[in-house]
């Protein structure tokens, strides 16, 4: 053998270095794609809980004027296609507590499944029978 014929790559050693680029540069697209998604769903969290603020403010809930149901809607834009409920619950165990759990959720769609960023809180608003004032925290 004579030193030029060995100067070159073979053909099999060049097919086997765009192969391992290949699976290099997929693996790196997948782990970024993941990291995007990851991202994307930090946002819509945080969003989430922005907007379960803002529906507190806009929405409240009046000490002594609370009965038990469900209410909802739509947030405004830019999130249209996103909604919300509030779950209003009597305490079980004694109607006259004046215990009430306040179920909060946010809704929205991501790739087409549904998915939600829920708020459980606990208010206690006894009733007012002897006609002073009902102070609640």
């Amino acid at each position: 053998m004579t030193a030029d014929r060995r100067a070159g790559l073979s053909l099999v050693e060049v097919l086997m270095a765009i192969l391992i680029l290949g699976i290099g540069i997929s693996s790196l697209v997948m782990a970024a794609s993941r990291c995007l998604a990851v991202v994307r769903k930090a946002k819509n969290f945080e969003i989430a809980r922005r907007l379960l603020g803002e529906i507190e403010l806009t929405e409240p809930l009046i000490p002594g004027e609370i009965e038990a149901g469900e209410e909802s809607g739509n947030c405004e834009s830019p999130y249209r296609d996103w909604r919300w409920t509030r779950t209003v619950e009597e305490d079980e165990t004694d109607e006259e507590s004046g215990l009430f759990k306040i179920t909060m959720r946010v809704y929205w769609s991501e790739k087409g499944r549904e998915t939600f960023e829920e708020v459980i809180t606990y208010l206690y608003s006894p009733e007012d029978k002897g006609g002073g004032t009902v102070v609640s925290r």
